[in-house]
């Protein structure tokens, strides 16, 4: 069962009263995948946001059809992933595969958007966060690419 303290640790809802995160852990499911098993897609179409809870998950990319898929992150206790889909319900733009024994908390974007329109600090806090945590997740990537350049170049900087 989702608590309030798993949903804590995410530090994605920020500071809540206690009814806020009640609402929250009702809206909150809890799946329990095993080693190998893929939580989604690249192209699936869902809507879902997932947080470890315990376990591990790699997002992956295909780059290239002849290539192996690339992992670019992989998400630990209390990590979030799936949550472009989750904002703007394309298709996923990575897969996600558990590489161990994991348990998941799951949010519908759907039921999400319904208890922010009843507690809009829900809303608020969660998109604050969010975007802090891309914002850090963008600077990795480019540290990345800048390196990856520089590597592949032979040029020093």
């Amino acid at each position: 069962m989702i608590t309030q303290e798993m949903l804590e640790k995410t530090k994605l809802f920020g500071d809540l009263k206690t009814f806020q995160w009640q609402e929250l852990v009702k809206i909150t499911k809890e799946q329990r995948y095993m080693e190998g098993d893929v939580v989604f897609s690249e192209g699936d179409a869902s809507t879902e946001l997932y947080m470890v809870i315990e376990g591990e998950v790699a997002i992956t990319i295909k780059v290239a059809p002849q290539l192996a898929d690339s992992n670019v992150f992989t998400a630990k206790a209390y990590d979030i992933f799936g949550e472009f889909a989750f904002v703007d319900p394309k298709p996923r733009s990575a897969s996600a595969r558990c590489m161990t024994k994991s348990t998941l908390a799951i949010i519908m974007s759907s039921d999400f958007e319904e208890i922010t329109k009843k507690f809009p600090r829900i809303g608020l806090n969660f998109y604050r966060s969010l975007v802090n945590l891309l914002s850090e997740r963008l600077r990795r990537m480019n540290a990345y690419l800048r390196d990856t350049f520089v590597r592949c170049s032979g040029l020093e900087i």
